[in-house]
């Protein structure tokens, strides 16, 4: 019994046809034949029965069209098996605040070099980051909080990854090299997910400056068109301002928002088949980090 027999048997109980089936199948009505005469023989049954030009199953054939159609999936499921050694999946997981032609810069680099397959996550926070890895439903995050020490889990620190103002380039306070804190005075200010621990930080130092206007959008890229378009200034983590929109803002320190803690930490299973996709996903994040830098 082989995979050409039985997609042969289904096609013929398909169309009720020894020619047609030969004809869907490219291949002669001899063959088509000998195909289900040996198929027969290796089931010690017949599988159709004639009477005059019709062609229809026995009661065994009728019973065999199930378990040719299950074998054929079984056999396609297999094939993946060499996939699956092949190109490890790992679930990558990212804070919010990375923007999203980074990440597609980082994976089309990774997908030069290795056979991974990779699954992208954006959590809405490092909390809800860190739940997924404890459960297990992950198996490497980038986040700004570490978490609690597990023995199966490897956590790094990879680098700071400061917030910045993001202005129009027709912004006037682009002009400024150096944005005080109290510039921001009766501005609209952009954020996102202005409920997580970060924007808890971020909104206590913007108690600094007065009359302004808030506007909280639903995600990174939203926020950046907002500012591209004029409508207020973004407050936005480094890493998040890259990008073709990206040349149309200016990012600006401010030395009262650099100075809030935005460490990257990289934390992943400790699995041998994702420790070597791990640090070449690691090691690609470094990379464009200090290109991006310097």
């Amino acid at each position: 019994m082989n995979q050409a027999q039985l997609e042969t048997f289904l096609m013929i109980s398909k169309h009720k046809s020894y020619s047609k089936a030969a004809e869907v199948l490219h291949i002669t009505q001899p063959t088509v034949t000998s195909r289900i005469k040996s198929l027969e023989k290796g089931l010690d049954c017949k599988l159709f029965k004639r009477i005059g030009h019709d062609i229809s199953l026995t009661k065994q054939g009728l019973m065999f069209v199930e378990y040719a159609e299950n074998i054929l999936t079984y056999m396609e499921h297999s094939k993946e098996i060499t996939n699956i050694t092949k190109a490890p999946h790992i679930k990558v997981g990212f804070s919010p605040g990375y923007s999203y032609s980074f990440i597609v810069e980082i994976l089309s680099t990774l997908k030069k070099t290795d056979d991974l397959s990779i699954e992208i996550i954006e959590g809405y926070d490092s909390v809800y980051l860190n739940e997924m890895m404890a459960a297990g439903d992950i198996d490497l995050i980038f986040t700004r909080e570490v978490m609690s020490r597990t023995p199966e889990i490897a956590s790094e620190y990879l680098f700071e990854n400061n917030l910045v103002a993001l202005l129009s380039s027709n912004h006037y306070l682009s002009q400024k090299k150096n944005v005080l804190l109290e510039d921001l005075k009766g501005e609209t200010i952009l954020s996102f997910r202005r409920n997580t621990v970060l924007w808890n930080l971020i909104d206590k130092k913007l108690m600094g400056a007065q009359n302004l206007i808030r506007v909280d959008v639903d995600n990174n890229e939203m926020l950046k068109q907002a500012v591209a378009s004029e409508i207020g200034i973004g407050i936005i983590p480094m890493l998040g301002v890259h990008g073709k929109i990206d040349e149309q803002l200016v990012s600006r320190e401010i030395e009262e928002l650099t100075s809030i803690p935005n460490s990257v930490y990289v934390q992943y299973r400790k699995n041998n088949d994702f420790i070597e996709p791990a640090k070449k996903i690691i090691y690609s994040i470094i990379n464009h980090k200090h290109e991006n830098t310097f």
